[in-house]
């Protein structure tokens, strides 16, 4: 096949590739599938036996409707967040048109630039290992496709050229050098791949992206689903991924491994405070008591609190083990008191919220593994061993929105609760508090559960009014949503009443592997639910969220593929974990690392060298001249070598003088030693201001060298000829011949100097 025929093809599968990587980075099927069918349809109909394309007229008139048609999508949604997916789809379908123009360099130059700005939208869209893969192929593929392409414009450079001068010979390429042209260029564009992939590794490892610490927090983190803030202004479909993300194992006291009767609740994140002018739940970070502790690195188990009561009997286990997802939060069950994990980590405990946050700094990558131990009804004590002091529970309970105590007090009506405490016996016997608060949740929650609110993900019809807070929308006229406004309203109305509550968001276990006999947790069971304050020290869960479903999320995209997916996910948690949170605290902790092992290799070998020497003196019994001895084979060896670098450097730039770079590595450096004078005769003509070009024959050289100086013309012909018997005749140098070589040096060296 031809370079050029390899052209075509390449920029063809450039496109395919373009295409794979914005339709992935959008989790979009139908965009891949009906993008790639056009694009192969476009290749059939241009390429194929007719050679048809697409008219300028029509071309153009199909571009001014896509544009139109993205504008009016664009002016319809008035969604910002989208701008980069809609900007994406309109280069995506530009490029599929362009597919049908006519082939010519003017039109490939754009169908190239279209193509990578589509991958650098898909790079603001998502950093999945899958897309990365594509992004890496597409830039190999890139680099060997520009280099065919700048073949292909050189070529019809050519013949333009040929054509306005009337020649009838076909054009030529760009000079080729060497016996085998496909080859050598598969190698320059091999190479050329190579090293621009090894200095971007480079580039990325000593120029990290800038942040926190990774125990810190940032405002945008978000990982996989999870969320540590709510925002319920995004109207957006919620993730329904199947991404395999972490795997959770729960083992009774005896140490079996069994499913729950009950969803499995794993806290990520608790929201306290609800702004109601950006409509955002958020943590409010007011404990000071944060606990740091090291866990060892033999997976033993930590405890997170000073005095442990006494737990014999009731102590279950929770073992995580990560597929996908990297991220510092530990996603923990009420409520946890000890931690281990798969090395030794630094790890930060929150009496307030019982959160674990990976706050080390002298590793690179995330966890692997970890494991908690729980009491499912922990005692009083062992709450206020976790906590400290007494929380006191807030007299002033209250929530930001105004109109939301008559919707809070009919829907406690509606709850249709009998028995509770009223607030005079609240203030009689207090400990009436927390019965009060339980059962108040817990009907206010069934009621939500009862078939008076939808369950969906898809948002795209709540719409909120002017001046409008989002959970009375949703409590009043739609009653529609996703579990974070289920949650919301719960929390709000409970707190209306005045009952202590906050927002917990993090993961729901559903999905049970009975051949693993462990859970499987994924995107689409990133939840939000609501707790409630039970006690001085107890917080319980209420989940207003439909339990069906919740299960037919997790059914609802369910295939074979799912067997298989731990192969990619263990791969795409080493990208998220060592890749995607690459940051300067984890460039620091790698120079930290290579400083130290580099100093301690050093001083081991010191240690030995020394130790071998001393040896050394003892068994040859050298005495004080040990040293002027070692000295003086230290200075052989470095001469020596010095010797062996010059002459490398020496046969290897005549060889590139002597054009034997297309020989055999052997064979070049025979021939070398026999021409050795003929780079030495360019080098005194290069120093005397008459340098050989290169595409210049050392024949043609020989009358501008006597045009300057006929002596030095006459010596350097000499020097051309004995230059030719040996590279192109196989004549070898004798003693005598090299004489004479070393005599027409001389000569044509003063002949220079002379100017004769």
């Amino acid at each position: 096949m031809t370079l050029l025929r390899q052209h075509r093809i390449a920029a063809f599968l450039l496109v395919l590739l373009s295409i794979a990587a914005f339709a992935t980075s959008q989790k979009d099927l139908v965009l891949l599938v009906s993008g790639g069918a056009f694009a192969v349809l476009s290749w059939y109909v241009t390429e194929g036996p007719r050679g048809r394309t697409l008219p300028a007229l029509v071309s153009n008139s199909l571009i001014l409707v896509l544009l139109a048609w993205t504008l009016v999508s664009v002016l319809s949604e008035l969604d910002l967040t989208d701008s980069t997916a809609v900007l994406g789809r309109f280069l995506l379908w530009l490029l599929v048109i362009k597919l049908f123009s006519a082939r010519t360099v003017y039109e490939d130059r754009q169908r190239l630039t279209l193509a990578m700005m589509l991958v650098v939208c898909g790079c603001l869209e998502t950093v999945e290992f899958i897309f990365a893969a594509l992004v890496f192929l597409f830039l190999a593929l890139s680099i060997w496709t520009a280099m065919l392409w700048r073949l292909q414009a050189s070529y019809e450079a050519a013949r333009a050229s040929r054509r306005r001068d009337g020649a009838l010979l076909p054009p030529p390429l760009e000079v080729s050098v060497g016996r085998r042209v496909l080859p050598q260029f598969r190698r320059v564009a091999v190479a050329s791949i190579l090293a621009i992939f090894v200095g971007s590794v480079l580039g990325f490892t000593l120029f990290p992206r800038f942040g926190e610490s990774r125990g810190g927090r940032t405002d945008s983190e978000s990982v996989s689903g999870f969320s540590d803030r709510v925002d319920l202004l995004t109207n957006e479909r919620i993730n329904e991924s199947r991404r395999e993300l972490f795997t959770l194992r729960w083992l009774d006291p005896a140490g079996e491994a069994l499913r729950s009767n009950r969803p499995i609740y794993l806290r990520g994140a608790v929201l306290d405070r609800y702004d109601p002018v950006t409509h955002r739940w958020e943590a409010l970070r007011t404990s000071n008591a944060i606990r740091a502790m090291r866990t060892p690195r033999d997976s033993k188990f930590v405890a997170l609190g000073p005095g442990i009561p006494d737990t014999t009997g009731g102590v279950w286990t929770a073992e995580i083990t990560m597929r996908s997802l990297a991220t510092s939060v530990l996603f923990t069950v009420y409520a946890p008191f000890a931690v281990a994990t798969d090395e030794s980590y630094s790890v930060a405990f929150d009496p307030a919220t019982l959160l674990l946050r990976d706050v080390g700094t002298d590793h690179v990558g995330r966890y692997w593994w970890y494991a908690l131990r729980v009491q499912p009804q922990p005692s009083p004590q062992m709450m206020e061993s976790l906590q400290g002091s007494i929380d006191p529970p807030r007299s002033n309970v209250s929530f930001p929105v105004a109109g939301l105590e008559p919707i809070a007090r009919g829907i406690l009506k509606e709850a249709s609760l009998a028995g509770l405490p009223t607030a005079q016996d609240v203030r009689d016997d207090p400990s009436l508090r927390w019965m009060r608060n339980r059962e108040t949740a817990r009907a206010i929650a069934g009621w939500m559960r009862g078939g008076r609110f939808q369950y969906t993900t898809d948002l795209t019809e709540f719409r909120v009014e002017r001046d409008e807070d989002p959970i009375l929308a949703f409590l009043e006229r739609h009653r529609f949503g996703h579990c974070e406004y289920f949650a919301s309203g719960l929390v709000a109305v409970l707190r209306t009443l005045g009952i202590e509550s906050r927002l917990v968001t993090g993961f729901v276990a559903i999905e049970y592997d009975d051949a693993l006999e462990q859970y499987i947790l994924r995107e689409s069971n990133a939840h939000a639910w609501a707790e409630v304050r039970t006690g001085d020290h107890q917080w319980t869960a209420f989940d207003p969220t439909p339990e069906e479903s919740l299960v037919q999320i997790s059914e609802r995209n369910r295939s074979f593929v799912d067997r298989f997916r731990w192969i990619y996910d263990r791969v795409e948690f080493l990208w998220n974990s060592r890749v995607v949170a690459y940051d300067s605290a984890a460039q620091a902790t790698i120079a930290d690392r290579v400083q130290s092992e580099w100093r301690t290799a050093a001083r081991s070998g010191y240690d030995a060298f020394r130790a071998e020497m001393r040896a050394l003196v003892e068994r040859f019994s050298l005495g004080r001249a040990a040293l002027f001895w070692f000295g003086a084979i230290g200075l052989a060896i470095i001469a020596a070598f010095a010797a062996w670098f010059v002459a490398r450097r020496h046969s290897l730039q005549t060889q590139r003088r002597a054009g034997l770079s297309s020989l055999p590595p052997q064979e070049a450096r025979m021939i070398a030693r026999d021409v050795a004078f003929f780079a030495d005769a360019l080098d005194l003509l290069e120093r005397a201001g008459i340098p050989k070009p290169a595409p210049r024959t050392p024949r043609e050289h020989v009358q501008t060298v006597a045009n300057r100086a006929h002596a030095a013309g006459v010596a350097f012909e000499r020097l051309v000829e004995r230059f030719y018997q040996v590279r192109y005749g196989g004549h070898r140098q004798s003693n005598s011949d090299r004489e004479e070589t070393r005599d027409a040096l001389d000569r044509l060296k003063s002949a220079l100097l002379s100017g004769r």
